[in-house]
């Protein structure tokens, strides 16, 4: 199907993922996975802007047990969608949110006294049994038991009618450094063992993430917590030689005007780039508020790594190719010229090329940046099934023949459950 017969109707701005593609990368964590080990899928932050509902049902229909979120909205939105699998919320709630979060049952992780008691108060009020697992801090220092705490602990909850330890995990600090995960590996095994010993049994021990679970196979475990890999990407810092990942996501914009600038004209914001000679530039919705043009910033990992941020800057700062970014049209890179401004930018097609009002733009965006707001398309072999519109309104996909605004029309369609 050409993309113009379905964009038409998608408006200005838009993301596609290809299901089979998160089918895929599934498929190829299991197959790394030792028997016995489950997976659970990490969907947080919209499962990293595909669409936290239909991300999940991709992923638990092709071989994951749970999935892990981070708030109680998330698991609400999971359950409104009907989603019955096990969800465990990875980070401490708030005591006013953990009554409805045992009548959704959301599998609680604690990882402080305060909401231990809070779990206990509110199970018991509830006369509901709170199924838990406990974090243990062996290194990260951002939430958990320390190995001392957590050995009492759990023996105090054996004996808690209301709370089931049904987990105990960990959060390894640094992902790309094999010495740092090793050090944690062994003060989490300790504790392990201390149970053992104890008679203390805990049926889902997890401590990898994806970085782990691809440089420490000897610490898969019972449960393997795993975000990245599934969503097409090597963690930074890490080859992956072998892996045959797929990226299944895509994000669209479209030209909304072309315009024809002289020799010598400086374009955009502060007039920072100069037109050398007579060019075409194409107008696109798209800019910072969005997520385009903008990258995570941390620590440089080491003087390469500085290296590499300094010259960015520097180069962007004298106007060197513009802005350093590119868009993609009919499969050919062009570059992004002037300062990205808030919600528009300027791309140099020139005259050669058969650029045209409304061509579909593929653009790069960071997807936890990428706006929530923006309509998630989701296809099969490139052909759309599922599409969510910017009011979170998850729509069997048939090509519309109508539209009005703020309601897409799908024959024979229905809305599905909206999440807040």
């Amino acid at each position: 199907m050409e993309k113009g017969s379905y964009t038409d109707w998608l408006g200005t701005r838009w993301i596609e993922i290809e299901a089979s593609f998160l089918e895929h990368n599934v498929k190829e964590i299991l197959s790394r996975t030792p028997p016995g080990t489950r997976l659970l899928a990490v969907v947080k932050a919209d499962a990293c802007g595909l669409g936290l509902e239909e991300a999940s049902r991709i992923f638990l229909a092709a071989g994951a047990h749970c999935l892990g979120v981070t708030t109680l909205e998330e698991g609400r939105a999971l359950r409104r969608a009907g989603i019955k699998a096990p969800i465990l919320v990875l980070t401490p709630l708030l005591r006013e949110e953990v009554p409805e979060a045992l009548n959704l049952n959301l599998t609680l992780s604690l990882a402080t006294p305060e909401g231990v008691e809070a779990v206990r108060d509110a199970a018991q009020r509830l006369r509901k049994r709170a199924v838990v697992h406990v974090e243990v801090d062996t290194g990260f220092h951002r939430s958990g038991f320390s190995p001392q705490e957590a050995l009492p602990l759990i023996r105090e909850l054996a004996g808690c009618p209301w709370i089931r330890v049904e987990g105990i995990f960990t959060h390894p600090a640094s992902g790309g450094r094999l010495s740092s995960i090793k050090r944690q590996w062994g003060i989490f095994q300790q504790l392990l063992q201390h149970l053992q010993e104890e008679g203390l049994s805990i049926p889902l021990r997890h401590f990898c993430n994806s970085a782990a679970f691809m440089l420490h196979p000897q610490a898969h475990l019972d449960l393997v917590r795993i975000g990245t890999l599934l969503y097409g990407h090597i963690p930074y810092g890490l080859k992956g030689e072998g892996w045959q990942l797929k990226d299944p996501w895509k994000a669209w914009t479209r030209v909304l005007s072309l315009k024809e600038v002289e020799p010598g004209a400086r374009v955009g914001y502060g007039g920072d780039y100069l037109v050398k000679k007579g060019t075409r530039l194409a107008l696109i919705p798209v800019g910072y508020s969005e997520g385009f043009g903008l990258t995570p910033v941390s620590r440089p990992k080491g003087l390469g790594d500085l290296l590499r941020h300094v010259a960015k800057l520097l180069l962007s700062y004298w106007g060197w190719r513009g802005s350093g970014w590119e868009v993609c049209i009919r499969g050919k890179p062009f570059p992004v010229v002037g300062r990205i401004g808030m919600q528009f930018s300027l791309v140099e097609v020139g005259f050669s090329s058969p650029v045209e009002v409304g061509e579909a733009v593929e653009i790069p965006i960071w997807r936890p940046l990428a706006s929530a707001r923006w309509p998630r398309l989701y296809c099969r072999q490139g052909l759309p099934y599922l599409f969510r519109d910017p009011q979170f309104r998850w729509v069997p996909w048939s090509l519309p023949q109508e539209r009005e605004i703020g309601q897409f029309f799908c024959p024979g369609g229905r809305n599905l459950p909206v999440h807040d």
